[in-house]
């Protein structure tokens, strides 16, 4: 009498197969991932040398936005450098195709030109954008990006203010999608794998 022979074997491969057919399990960001996937809000202001910027006007590029300002003591510096980690952890290839993106939520001290200098003292490829105050509450809320001026004591100077923000880094798609968001002290590790998972697509 003839064994029957066993299904497993069979169903194995067929499992294999379909995963090889489907491109595998779905990736799984390290950041908090935009599940479904959304459009990034609109984001244009102005650079150095009234120069007009638009995140949406970066063509094929992958796109880490984040939102502070140049007088920020110590989170914004932070974060630029843990940015600064990530995109010279890229190849030469991987970078020209990486926009690093930081939006003053100090638009009245903030111009083009010191935030031009000041996110060259981290890399000279970054971007740095003023919008116009009177779009950018419109721009911050569309992003969830929380800003509030904080008043001064009597013995400082009106212009010594600091400023409360949403202190989180934006991954954007080359298709202008937002895909994650990461806390401003997440690794550079994961932020590069997903940096890197993005330019393969």
């Amino acid at each position: 009498m003839r064994k029957p022979l066993s299904l497993l074997p069979v169903l194995l491969i067929l499992a294999i197969s379909l995963l090889a057919a489907c491109g595998g399990p779905p990736y799984s960001f390290h950041g908090t991932a935009y599940d479904p996937v959304v459009p990034a809000p609109q984001l244009e202001g102005v650079q150095a040398g009234n120069a007009p910027f638009s995140l949406q006007r970066l063509p094929q590029k992958v796109k880490l936005v984040f939102f502070g300002y140049t007088f920020c003591p110590d989170v914004c510096p932070l974060t630029l450098a843990n940015m600064k980690s990530v995109y010279e952890s890229l190849t030469p290839d991987e970078q020209s195709n990486v926009a690093a993106v930081f939006v003053s939520v100090d638009p009245e001290r903030d111009t083009p030109e010191r935030l031009r200098d000041y996110v060259r003292s981290f890399n000279p490829a970054f971007y740095g954008v003023q919008v116009p105050a009177d779009a950018l509450a419109q721009v911050a809320q569309a992003f969830g990006v929380y800003y509030a001026k904080q008043e001064v004591d009597s013995s400082q100077s009106a212009a010594d203010y600091l400023v409360d923000h949403t202190a989180v880094v934006y991954l954007v798609d080359k298709n202008d999608n937002l895909r994650a968001v990461y806390p401003n002290d997440a690794p550079s590790a994961d932020i590069v794998a997903d940096v890197q998972y993005l330019l393969r697509q």
